[in-house]
């Protein structure tokens, strides 16, 4: 005997959907694989977002230069470890889906466990990109999805409201109003978001974790 259970059967239209909306999502990172990009030697983390309703996504973030330069990146991945109460994060082999000869595969890679399987909270951005082929952009393009903004799943706060110990979140309302699809090429009055700025830095004393 089965009874109607109405979420499992509005989860049964998501399997293998892929998230393409800009949006408030909350889900667990289920890849969070360390990159190396192999031109300039740039570190970064690819990730897979899984939501709570099953879909899915994947979008890089890099983090540090080649030269050791800090990128933008780093203060996501920074917010990630605050909004995950994570001090220090290490790479360990771990078996994850990933894309190999245009099928996708469980395949051992190295990866932030630490940053794995645990609820979080992401704004997502639909974000158009040129396309390529053999290394030269082909004249079409396409949308991805982008990270914009990371907050703490149960509470909704932000990382600086975490850092600063506050227990009600104020600045997650105000960074979802800034929420919008990035085009590649801005057009006559659009009005386009940027990332919303970070805080400065903590001693090791105030880290409330």
């Amino acid at each position: 005997m089965y009874t109607l259970d109405t979420k499992l059967a509005s989860k049964a239209d998501t399997i293998g959907a892929y998230i393409s909306e800009t949006g408030k999502y909350t889900g667990t990172f289920v890849r969070a694989e360390k990159l190396v990009s192999a031109n300039k030697g740039t570190d970064g983390i690819g990730f897979t977002f899984r939501a709570d309703d099953g879909r899915e996504c994947r979008f890089d973030v890099w983090t540090r230069k080649g030269n050791g330069e800090a990128l933008t990146g780093l203060n996501q991945i920074n917010a990630m470890m605050a909004c995950l109460s994570l001090r220090t994060i290490n790479v360990s082999q771990q078996n994850v889906k990933k894309w190999d000869n245009g099928q996708e595969v469980v395949m051992p890679a190295p990866c932030f466990s630490d940053l794995m399987n645990k609820p979080i909270g992401l704004l997502l951005r639909a974000e158009e990109y040129e396309k390529m082929a053999d290394g030269q952009k082909t004249g079409d393009t396409g949308w991805r999805m982008g990270l914009f903004a990371i907050f703490q799943a149960g509470t909704e706060l932000m990382a600086s409201e975490i850092m600063a110990r506050k227990t009600a979140p104020e600045q997650l309302a105000k960074v979802v109003v800034q929420l919008a699809d990035k085009p590649l090429k801005k057009q006559s009055g659009a009005r386009h978001a940027s990332a919303p700025a970070t805080s400065g830095g903590f001693a090791d004393d105030d880290i409330p974790f």
